[in-house]
């Protein structure tokens, strides 16, 4: 009976051993996945000692439905935006063009203006001009035509032209004639300055030219 009796101790000791040996082990991988923590832990000690164990908060997934609407709301939101964006965008560009329609006509108001008075200038200057051809001419056709000549020269061609045309045709033509033969207008109605491009006439060829037109 004492021989059973010490069997069956050993029985349950190894039993119990083998038990152990595998609680180790569940709890072993258990703690290397992460399933088993100390909170884990703490809540399952304070169970067995009769004690309400903290509930851990459980994430709540979010549906499908309220992903898309969320997704819905921000497009909107974005779209709103972007009207906003475009209505600031088209009235700066009516601004622009505004200011740029006021500067043109501002440009061409100012373009007339500045016509307006060259003309003005022009009309002033013609009529000193036919009145000091009409003062100087009598004075003109009682002078020889090399006198007439060193008055006239220190004008531009127009100015010299008129007066030609504004004399006698015989004092006209003794004129010109003094501006081809005379030795003291050679260098400055019958050469070219050296500087002038090729082709160009002397004084006297285009007061000749202007003259007979």
């Amino acid at each position: 009976m004492k021989n059973f009796l010490l069997g069956l101790l050993k029985v349950y000791a190894l039993l119990a051993a083998w038990v152990v040996a595998l609680i180790a082990i569940a709890v072993g991988v258990l703690t290397w996945r992460g399933s088993l923590n100390l909170a884990r832990v703490d809540a399952a000690w304070q169970a067995l000692r009769g004690r309400p164990a903290a509930v851990e908060p459980v994430p709540v997934e979010k549906k499908p439905s309220d992903s898309v609407a969320e997704r819905e709301q921000i497009l909107e939101q974005r779209s709103q935006e972007l009207r906003k964006l475009d209505e600031r965008a088209a009235v700066r560009l009516a601004l622009i063009r505004a200011e740029q329609e006021t500067l043109e006509q501002k440009r061409k108001d100012a373009v007339a203006a500045a016509a307006e008075a060259k003309k003005a200038r022009e009309e002033l200057a013609q009529g000193r001009s036919d009145t000091e051809l009409e003062a100087n001419v009598p004075i003109l056709s009682r002078m020889e035509a090399p006198g007439i000549v060193s008055v006239l020269k220190t004008g531009d061609d127009a100015r010299f032209v008129r007066y030609l045309r504004a004399l006698r045709p015989g004092k006209a033509a003794d004129v010109l004639e003094a501006l081809r033969t005379d030795p003291q207008f050679e260098g400055e109605f019958r050469r070219v300055p050296p500087d002038a491009p090729p082709g160009t006439k002397t004084r006297a060829e285009r007061l000749n030219e202007e003259f007979s037109k």
